[in-house]
């Protein structure tokens, strides 16, 4: 059998020798015993990294906006190591253990050029008796693109960048993420991004949202810690995250704003020497970065899904307003088609070169990531 694709243990084949159905699908255990084998090309069964292939599951990630892509081949390509922690804590961390042992991950562990993924591993499972420490050389990364954290002001960052990168990033872009979602939501876009003299910077909002995490549906993981008698367990898994919150006043949106686009404008720290700085990012994140644009005088402005009643009027706000992506999803409810084009309206009238995106879709990412990156890609 040709493997077309795999889901779990499920693998849909196309039949190339033998008797039996000309395509389908089929499981590839009953219980613990193989009904299939991968073989190479003599027939000889190949033997899998099975510590690898149950550290980690591509449906346990949480979706948020529809940012995150999902994780590759058994591996963590296009996932944020956040989103790889908590499922390993889930993996080999008893419950009463998980709210503190966030604090007791070491920060070279969130760096995919110091340490791999089986370091990760073997750091959950001996649950921190064992830890591997940076060894000096650089490690390769998956799917080719680095992440490591930094601080910028108040604001804990992911940044990421082109493993292979061999000179200073020419375009640092600043991607404020939505309200009532994990820090990471933007991940799996900034991991598509990512190319030579581009770096991305995921800033982490301040505020803890008060909108609960979502129950987790987990399947097929290798042998879980077993909680199904821990009922009442404390909550220990990242919260999510926002400017500000919904439940706040109109006339206090304004005072949130301007304190969010000043922590917000510590990230532009990132762009050293004559790296152009880029701010945008997804509905409350966008607001932030146009706002942030008055004191930070961006190269560009990057506005996915802004919402137009409270955008429209800060980018009237601007002086003069810098060359500008602005996106819009044509089920968009929460930021209407026409609120959006409002904005881009606005900013085209104050002088800005305003590119207008339209897409299928709600209030989500554009997944028309090459009009994005084309964008960017002309101030490299």
């Amino acid at each position: 059998m040709k493997e077309l694709k795999l889901e779990g243990d499920r693998l849909n084949f196309e039949l190339v020798s033998g008797k039996g159905p000309e395509s389908g699908w089929v499981s590839l255990k009953l219980k613990d015993k193989d009904l299939l084998v991968e073989v190479d090309a003599e027939g000889n069964t190949i033997v899998k990294d099975t510590l690898k292939k149950k550290s980690w599951d591509t449906k346990f990630l949480f979706k948020g906006c529809g940012a995150n892509i999902r994780a590759l081949d058994g591996g963590t390509e296009g996932a944020s190591r956040d989103q790889l922690f908590e499922f390993l804590m889930r993996q080999h961390v008893s419950p009463e253990l998980r709210r503190d042992f966030w604090a007791e991950i070491p920060d070279h562990l969130y760096d995919t050029a110091k340490t791999s993924e089986m370091d990760c591993i073997t750091f959950f499972q001996t649950v921190g008796h064992l830890c591997c420490e940076p060894s000096g050389k650089r490690l390769t990364s998956p799917g080719g693109v680095r992440q490591r954290l930094e601080t910028f002001g108040d604001l804990r960052c992911i940044v990421v960048e082109p493993d292979a990168a061999s000179e200073p990033a020419k375009v640092v872009v600043v991607l404020a993420h939505g309200i009532e979602v994990l820090g990471d939501d933007l991940y799996g876009l900034a991991h598509r991004l990512c190319r030579e003299g581009l770096r991305v910077v995921l800033p982490e909002a301040p505020s803890e949202s008060a909108q609960p995490r979502e129950e987790d549906i987990v399947e097929n993981v290798g042998q879980p810690i077993d909680e199904s008698q821990d009922t009442e367990r404390e909550e220990w898994r990242k919260p999510l995250r926002e400017w500000w919150s919904r439940s706040i006043s109109e006339t206090d949106i304004e005072k949130s704003l301007s304190k969010a686009a000043e922590s917000l404008g510590a990230c532009a720290a990132a762009a050293k020497g004559d790296a152009k700085l880029v701010l945008g990012g997804f509905s409350q994140g966008s607001l932030v970065a146009l706002a942030c644009a008055k004191k930070a005088k961006p190269a560009g402005l990057v506005l996915l899904c802004p919402p137009g009643a409270l955008a429209a009027p800060v980018a009237r706000s601007l002086d003069t307003p810098p060359p500008a992506l602005v996106a819009s999803g044509s089920e968009d409810v929460i930021a209407p088609r026409e609120g959006v084009h409002e904005v881009h309206k606005v900013l085209t009238s104050g002088g800005s070169r305003a590119e207008l995106v339209n897409f299928d879709g709600g209030h989500e990412v554009t997944m028309k990531v090459d009009a994005v990156k084309a964008f960017l890609l002309k101030g490299i």
